[in-house]
């Protein structure tokens, strides 16, 4: 039964009002979600989107951390306040039975060894120059990761193509095979091989897809998407690269050498720093006492106070020398970073060029052949001078032969991609 009672009446209205509303927001959500899901990306594209990566933001405030503790370390440490009374009877805590009795108020400051807290600065804004370098050193990082799995989404994408094309040389094959059974020429087994060979593609097919799957999942994570995008399938632009001599030449800029170089600087410091714990800190007070005794004066106190590291052999003489150690870690990390990075550069840009001859091959001259021997073979077989065997062999082949090509392609890449990651440039990075 309907109620007519105002309330009911006016929620019935309320409702009818936020109708709308609701279906716009959550028509909203649902083309935001479409158009995400079927974002198209180039690699540019995805290049320029891996800087809002959770990682980088993680070092940009890491980075501001230590610039704020740069500035708070080179101040002086807070004066002390003191408010006392002093030789006050316990019998009526008269302020004016005793004639030193008296209230007192005081202010002193420390002041650590000279120089230590500008070098404790220092020694941070080093350890911030670190921390901004190992930044530029993970966005490198993070574009050869997406480089990487872009590749690898490429070649399976070709891979597919190469088995769509190996899969009209199978239906030749076994439509060929048809024909010499029924003419007599050929064994049933023969059918039932070229059957098998184009069947067992959609195996290598699933296995293509699952691999292809995990590249996107991998692009979709570094990217921060809620969903795989969509490709533009172009493979990255292979331009030869500079001479080895040339990249070796950049390796001193590459940010993992900057951030150890700062490392390094910071542990010198942190030297200087030890050092100056054998100089003594000087505490300067001074109180104003008042005395309550009927023409007694005020008092007025000064001091200064020193520390006396004058037995270093356990406290300070330990710290300068694991600073020290620290320092000489430093530098070795230093020298075992520009090694490695020596190292795998040469490795990489021998793989380039191994694998750049072999694809310049595959692509020129073995394709070619390979498709030119299959079709001879087919060709021979159809005209009863040729063996089946020699057919499915020339077949796979062709097959064996396109994926090479394709592997070598997809190492070149990788090769490449990894000679820009080793000699990146830092020059210096905002947080």
């Amino acid at each position: 039964m309907k109620s007519n009672h105002p309330v009911c009446t006016r929620l019935r209205s309320q409702l009818r009002g936020l109708v709308p509303v609701a279906l716009a927001a959550i028509l909203s959500v649902l083309a935001s979600a479409t158009a995400e899901a079927t974002t198209t990306l180039t690699l540019a594209d995805a290049e320029h989107r891996i800087s809002k990566n959770p990682s980088l933001a993680a070092y940009r405030q890491k980075i501001l951390a230590l610039r704020h503790q740069a500035i708070a370390a080179a101040q002086l440490p807070d004066p002390h306040l003191s408010l006392g009374a002093v030789d006050l009877p316990t019998n009526n805590f008269s302020m004016n039975q005793q004639q030193m009795s008296m209230l007192s108020v005081g202010l002193s400051q420390t002041f650590p060894p000279f120089g230590q807290l500008t070098l404790r600065g220092r020694q941070l804004r080093m350890e911030a120059r670190a921390a901004s370098a190992s930044k530029a050193e993970r966005a490198a990082e993070l574009r050869w990761l997406l480089q990487q799995s872009w590749i690898q989404a490429l070649v399976g994408h070709d891979e597919m193509r190469i088995l769509v094309r190996q899969e009209q040389l199978a239906r030749l094959t076994e439509q060929a095979a048809t024909v010499a059974y029924r003419a007599g020429r050929a064994d049933e087994a023969d059918v039932l091989r070229s059957r098998l060979a184009r069947v067992a593609l959609e195996n290598e097919k699933d296995q293509i897809r699952s691999e292809q799957t995990v590249a996107l999942a991998r692009i979709t994570e570094l990217l921060g998407l809620s969903a795989p995008p969509q490709l533009v399938w172009r493979w990255p632009h292979a331009a030869p690269p500079p001479a080895l001599s040339l990249l070796i030449a950049r390796i001193p800029g590459q940010p993992t050498l900057q951030a150890a170089a700062a490392n390094e600087g910071a542990a010198r410091v942190s030297v200087q720093v030890a050092h100056r714990s054998l100089l003594p800190s000087i505490t300067v007070s001074t109180s104003y006492g008042q005395d309550f005794m009927p023409g007694s004066p005020n008092w007025l106190s000064v001091g200064v106070n020193l520390s006396l590291p004058i037995f270093p052999g356990d406290r300070q003489d330990q710290t300068i020398a694991a600073a020290q150690e620290q320092e000489m870690a430093a530098v070795d990390d230093y020298d075992e970073q520009r090694l490695r990075i020596a190292r795998e550069l040469r490795s990489a840009y021998a793989q380039y060029q191994a694998a750049d001859a072999e694809y310049k091959r595959g692509q020129q001259d073995l394709t070619l052949l390979a498709t030119q021997t299959y079709s001879a073979e087919l060709n021979d077989f159809r005209g009863g001078r040729g063996r089946f065997q020699s057919v499915l062999r020339a077949q796979n082949t062709v097959l064996t032969t396109a994926l090479e090509t394709l592997t070598a392609r997809r190492d070149r890449a990788l090769a490449i991609a990894q000679l820009d990651y080793l000699t990146t440039q830092y020059r210096g990075v905002q947080p």
